[in-house]
């Protein structure tokens, strides 16, 4: 029954059924704004008329529409309780409670929680595996995109990738055959393949119908760091308007980090802060642990290239946790080395400071401690910034 006949007859029931339905198109298409209000109503009706299964379905789309926004402490909260919902039902197994692990799977992946995506997916596997071919290949592609993050061997990804098309090929999937083709250009751009058209035929096939696919592509294509300095800078910019008319809170920040990797391409250092600096501050508020660490690094080697080691350290030392928690074992390596190099350039430049201060006849403390105490070296920062200021 439509909204129109439904509302027409007042039945509250049907109502919410296609306010629901209409909600799922909406968040399908890219209008999130719209797909949450529908979501919010149809939960409301479905509420008043008991319907505890469409209701369900309303916080369902609510979430996914807080997740692209970027809400993903909200997102978390519509899935636990649209979860208890369905627990109410009897609906333990099945569409939507595997849609809903899914969608808390994505927003562990979106803040870069690799792995408690793949843990999830691996639990749904063991639910699911050989009775349900959709959720099967779905998890299967979903942990081999996360492999492709975190630096699984090519062979492996691979092999999930396969497996996921050989099942997506059986059941006519088209939408997930592009899914897996996605991944499959982003296991062979990482591999260095340099080449992008697997990656546009995708993007092609998602305009006006698939957000998150053209979503996926864009965010690849921007990330000149990957493709090098020869490669189309305005695909940052196409993402910055993909997102802003979208209003992916998440995409609008990686496109102001990746076009800061332009400007920092280009020298241009005084843009280059500003943009991760923003960029830095919306990761943070969102918790995006991987986005902020490299942020991080880029500061902190602007920093060391213009003379401030201290604050190099500092920042690549924040970074280290960040890396650490979304399984970047490269980027960790990457650190100790860099801390390892800088490490005797930092006590130099302390010992510098100390004579700047007995310079300016400012009680530093005992020098002899400077090298074993932490809380000593503190201090003495903290005043050598006050005489330079």
């Amino acid at each position: 029954m439509g909204l129109s006949l439904a509302k027409s007859q007042g039945n509250i029931k049907e109502q919410s059924a296609a306010l629901a339905q209409l909600s799922w198109i909406k968040w399908s298409t890219g209008d999130y704004i719209t797909a949450q209000d529908y979501g919010q109503e149809a939960q409301k009706l479905a509420k008043m008329s008991g319907d505890l299964h469409t209701e369900a379905q309303g916080l369902y789309t609510e979430a996914l529409c807080c997740q692209t926004l970027g809400h993903f402490r909200e997102c978390i909260f519509l899935v636990r309780r649209a979860s208890t919902l369905l627990e109410l039902c009897g609906f333990l197994q099945g569409d939507r409670a595997y849609n809903l692990i899914t969608c808390q799977a994505e927003v562990h992946t979106l803040k870069s929680e690799y792995t408690h995506t793949c843990n999830l997916h691996r639990q749904l596997l063991q639910t699911y595996q050989g009775g349900q071919l959709y959720y099967e290949g779905l998890s299967l592609m979903n942990i081999a995109a996360v492999e492709v993050s975190i630096g699984v061997p090519y062979n492996m990804i691979q092999e999930k990738i396969g497996a996921s098309q050989t099942i997506f090929k059986k059941i006519g999937h088209k939408m997930m055959l592009t899914a897996c083709d996605i991944i499959q250009a982003d296991l062979n751009l990482r591999e260095g393949d340099m080449t992008c058209s697997l990656f546009c035929k995708c993007l092609k096939f998602g305009l006006g119908r698939f957000s998150e696919i053209v979503s996926y592509c864009l965010e690849r294509l921007a990330d000149i760091t990957r493709w090098g300095r020869h490669h189309d800078h305005s695909w940052s910019t196409v993402l910055l308007a993909h997102s802003l008319k979208a209003k992916e809170k998440l995409g609008i920040h990686k496109a102001l980090q990746f076009i800061g990797d332009v400007h920092l391409m280009d020298n241009d250092e005084l843009t280059t802060i500003s943009l991760f600096t923003v960029a830095l501050e919306g990761f943070t508020n969102m918790d995006v642990h991987r986005s902020r660490a490299e942020c991080m690094i880029q500061l902190g080697d602007i920093a060391k290239k213009n003379g401030d080691l201290l604050k190099a350290l500092e920042l690549w030392e924040t970074a280290r946790p960040l890396f650490e928690r979304s399984s970047q074992a490269k980027r960790v390596q990457d650190i100790d080395e860099r801390a390892s190099d800088i490490s005797e350039e930092v006590k130099e430049q302390h010992q510098k400071n100390l004579a700047r201060l007995a310079g300016h006849n400012v009680p530093a403390g005992k020098v002899e401690k400077v090298d074993s105490d932490p809380e000593e070296f503190e201090l003495e920062e903290e005043q050598v910034e006050l005489i330079v200021a």
